[in-house]
C-alpha cells in the first residue's frame, strides 16, 4: 500500500481546505493517509489517514524576513516528514502549500492543485505569473479544478500543458444525505420559521465571494412584500461591513450569519435556493454541495466553475452578457464584477433577482430545477472522481 501526503493551509477556512480534508478521507480507502497542516488549529472538517500538525501557521502581517524564516521551517519539517513516513506522493492545495511542497522534495511524487482561476485573482501581476511557472515547472504533475482555469494556465501562464490536468472537486452524496438531516441549531431553526422563504450561500466572508450583493438583493425583495431571510455561512474579514450593510438596509433580523459551520447541508436542505455572487472561483464546491441537498441553484456566469457544473456541455469560453441562461441544472446570470456595490441594482443583479424569485416562487421552474439537482450532483461522486486521482497516484 503507498502511503500518499496531502498538504493544506489549516482545516477551517474554505472551500479547497474541506476539499483536502475530503480528499483525505476518500484515498484512506485505498492508501495509507498522512494529512499534514500547517497549522490545525480550529479544525471542523472531517478528515481521513493521520493528520500531522507542523504547527507553522502563516504570518502574513509579519517582515520579510520572518515570512521568509516561516517558509524555511516549513519546508524542513515537510521533508523530515516525508522521509520518516516514507511519502509515495504528496498533494498540496493552494499556492503557500504547493510552494513548500515542491522545496520539500524526497523521493516522493510531487502534485499540486490550484483551486481558482489564475487570471481572475486580485493579485494577477508578475509575481502571481512567476510563481505559478514556478510551480508548474517544479510539480510532477499541476492540477486545476476546472477546465477554464487549465486553460488560462496553459494560455496566459506559460504552464507547459503537458504538465497540467483537470480533476473536479467532489461531493461525498452518502455523507451529504445521512448529514443534512442533522437539526440546525436552536436559533437557526428559529430563523428559518420566521421567514416564508430563505436564500442562502456559503464561503469565506471576503470581498471577492460578493455576500453585499446578496444583502442588498434581499433588501430588495423584502421592500417589495416577501417574507425572505438570508442566510451566510462562513467567516472572514468582511462580516463587519456586511453586518453594517444590513443594518443600513434595516434587515438586520433577516440576515443571519452563524460564522464557520462544521455541517452546512442541514441549513442547505431546509433552505429555498442557494445564490453564488463571487467574482470569481475555480470550481465553487458548494454548488455542488447545493445540488446534492435538492436546492435549486442560481450563479454568476464567472470565467471558471458554474457553467462547467450548471450547463456541461456548453461553450465554457462563451459567457453570459445581459441575460438569464435557464441551463440544465441550474440559473446562469452574467456577472456582477464590474457593478457598483452599493445604491440602486445593476442590470445583472436585476437579473439576479429575478432568478432568484423564479426559483423561490415559480412552482413549475422551482421544481424542474430540485428534480434534476441530484443528477446534477452525481456527475461530481466521490466514486468517480476518487478513480481519477487514483489513476493520477497510481495504485
Amino acid at each position: 500500500m503507498k502511503n500518499v501526503a496531502i498538504l493544506v493551509q489549516n482545516l477551517h477556512n474554505g472551500g479547497a481546505e474541506r476539499m483536502a480534508a475530503n480528499l483525505s478521507i476518500e484515498l484512506s480507502k485505498n492508501y495509507k493517509v498522512y494529512l499534514f497542516v500547517f497549522d490545525a488549529s480550529n479544525a471542523i472538517y472531517p478528515y481521513g489517514g493521520k493528520l500531522i500538525d507542523l504547527k507553522v501557521p502563516p504570518l502574513d502581517k509579519a517582515s520579510a524576513s520572518k515570512r521568509l524564516s516561516n517558509v524555511i521551517t516549513r519546508v524542513r519539517r515537510l521533508s523530515y516528514l516525508k522521509n520518516k513516513y516514507h511519502i509515495d506522493c504528496t498533494i498540496s492545495h493552494m499556492d503557500g502549500a504547493n510552494v513548500v511542497n515542491i522545496l520539500s522534495r524526497r523521493n516522493d511524487k510531487v502534485i499540486c492543485v490550484y483551486h481558482s482561476m489564475p487570471s481572475m485573482c486580485e493579485d494577477d501581476g508578475l509575481k502571481t505569473h512567476a510563481l505559478q511557472r514556478f510551480i508548474g515547472a517544479g510539480a510532477d504533475k499541476y492540477i486545476c479544478v476546472s477546465k477554464m482555469a487549465e486553460a488560462d494556465m496553459a494560455e496566459n501562464y506559460g504552464v507547459n500543458a503537458h504538465k497540467l490536468g483537470c480533476i473536479y472537486n467532489f461531493a461525498d452524496l452518502g455523507r451529504i444525505a445521512a448529514l443534512k438531516k442533522i437539526a440546525m441549531p436552536a436559533d437557526a431553526e428559529e430563523f428559518y420559521k420566521r421567514h416564508e422563504k430563505i436564500i442562502i450561500t456559503a464561503g469565506r466572508l471576503t470581498h471577492m465571494k460578493a455576500q453585499d450583493r446578496l444583502i442588498r438583493l434581499t433588501g430588495e425583495i423584502r421592500g417589495g412584500g416577501k417574507n425572505v431571510g438570508l442566510v451566510i455561512l462562513g467567516e472572514g474579514d468582511e462580516r463587519p461591513l456586511l453586518e453594517e450593510l444590513a443594518e443600513e438596509l434595516r434587515i438586520k433580523e433577516h440576515v443571519y450569519m452563524p460564522g464557520e459551520v462544521e455541517d452546512p447541508f442541514s441549513y442547505m436542505e431546509a433552505a429555498s435556493v442557494f445564490a453564488l455572487t463571487s467574482d470569481y472561483e475555480g470550481l465553487p464546491m458548494v454548488l455542488i454541495e447545493a445540488a446534492a441537498c435538492a436546492l435549486p441553484v442560481v450563479s454568476v456566469d464567472i470565467p471558471s466553475g458554474p457553467r462547467e457544473i450548471l450547463s456541461p456541455g456548453s461553450d465554457i469560453h462563451k459567457l453570459l452578457k445581459d441575460r438569464a441562461e435557464y441551463a440544465q441544472y441550474g440559473v446562469l446570470v452574467p456577472s456582477c464584477a464590474d457593478d457598483e456595490r452599493r445604491g440602486a441594482l445593476s442590470n445583472n443583479e436585476k437579473l439576479m433577482k429575478e432568478a432568484l424569485m423564479s426559483l423561490m416562487y415559480d412552482t413549475e421552474v422551482r421544481k424542474k430545477y430540485t428534480d434534476c439537482s441530484l443528477s446534477c450532483a452525481e456527475r461530481f461522486s466521490s466514486d468517480k472522481i476518487n478513480r481519477q486521482w487514483m489513476d493520477l497516484i497510481g495504485i
